[in-house]
């Protein structure tokens, strides 16, 4: 990556919108648990705070990928519309 200055002072290092994308899909927060599906620590980890952190800073929205957060461990079931 190549680093940038932040608030604050902190350089961050920015890669390119597909890497960043790439862990934010990598390291989603479970529903059922509240840990990363991919490292198991609880809440957002580091990789995934990070890649969300270069997403801002190039003023982009991670995109959402239905089932990544694994809804079905608490109980949640898929809505049809119009069927």
């Amino acid at each position: 990556g190549v680093p940038h200055p932040a608030k604050g002072g902190h350089m961050i290092y920015v890669s390119t919108v597909r890497d960043a994308q790439a862990t934010v899909d990598i390291h989603a927060v479970s529903s059922g648990d509240g840990r990363c599906v991919a490292c198991g620590v609880e809440g957002p980890c580091a990789p995934r705070y990070s890649a969300l952190l270069r997403l801002g800073y190039r003023n982009q929205l991670p995109r959402r990928w239905p089932g990544a957060t694994r809804p079905e461990l608490i109980g949640a079931r898929r809505l049809v519309v119009g069927g």
